[in-house]
């Protein structure tokens, strides 16, 4: 098994797809490799996806709340890292502010041997602990993990805007390019 084994992405054009059915207009991102075939899907002006790229996920998750406020609605493209590093702005605008925040996060650092596995299972501290801890911030989120998942791009996203707060989609592996 290679680093692209096909068996574990999604297309980007799966995202695009979902995320137009469910009306996000824009994604706020601080880009990484993880992602960089949705990122590059993004660029493309037939989407009609406006792609913002900031410095910090704390930006990214103040730009997409701000976005809402406006009255449209935003996608934040991170990694697990980022994640972890925007804990305080997820908390106060997400969770306290209740802003529908659409977190997809890419599961950076996730060994390919762990791949169909249990992401708890990894070797890697920044990947195992993930979900635990968006369970203790009571932040609901699915697996992405093979073409077998994509309805969970859905769930994630129709979950963040029902209950006006913070839901995650963790991405397990590159996003393929279509």
């Amino acid at each position: 098994m290679h680093s692209l084994d096909s068996r574990y992405s999604v297309g980007a054009t799966q995202f695009i797809r979902t995320f137009r059915e469910n009306n996000i207009q824009f994604v706020t991102t601080v880009p990484d490799m993880l992602q960089i075939a949705l990122h590059q899907e993004l660029e493309n002006p037939i989407h009609e996806i406006r792609s913002i790229n900031c410095t910090t996920e704390d930006q990214a998750i103040e730009t997409a709340a701000g976005i809402y406020a406006g009255g449209k609605r935003c996608a934040v493209l991170i990694q697990n890292q980022g994640f972890y590093a925007a804990i305080n702005s997820i908390r106060a605008l997400g969770l306290d502010g209740h802003i529908p925040l659409l977190l997809v996060i890419g599961q950076f650092g996730r060994e390919f041997a762990n791949l169909g596995h249990d992401p708890r299972l990894s070797n890697r501290l920044m990947v195992r602990m993930l979900e635990p801890v968006l369970e203790t911030l009571g932040i609901p989120y699915q697996r992405l993990e093979s073409e077998n998942d994509t309805n969970n791009i859905d769930i994630a996203c129709k979950t963040a805007f029902e209950r006006n707060g913070p839901s995650a989609l963790l991405v397990g592996h590159f996003v393929s390019f279509s």
